[in-house]
């Protein structure tokens, strides 16, 4: 199982929206989370060129939250 560093506010984000994604905190404020192959792999295919795994997973965010509303 893959593991993605993503940043606090991005952790933040994931966990207003859904859960609070299982990790643990690294020294520096970011958190490192498993991930499925899947997930890895979409991530992955969304992500676009110098764009860090916590950017894309915000942008992918809100794209989602604007076409469906806010719960």
């Amino acid at each position: 199982m893959p593991h993605i560093e993503i940043t606090e506010e991005c952790r933040a984000l994931i966990e207003s929206a859904v859960e609070p994604p299982t990790g643990r905190r690294l020294p520096n404020g970011n958190w490192v989370i498993p991930v499925n192959e899947a997930t890895w792999e979409r991530l992955q295919q969304a992500r676009r060129q110098g764009e860090t795994i916590s950017d894309c997973i915000i942008r992918l965010m809100i794209v989602t939250l604007h076409k469906y509303g806010l719960q």
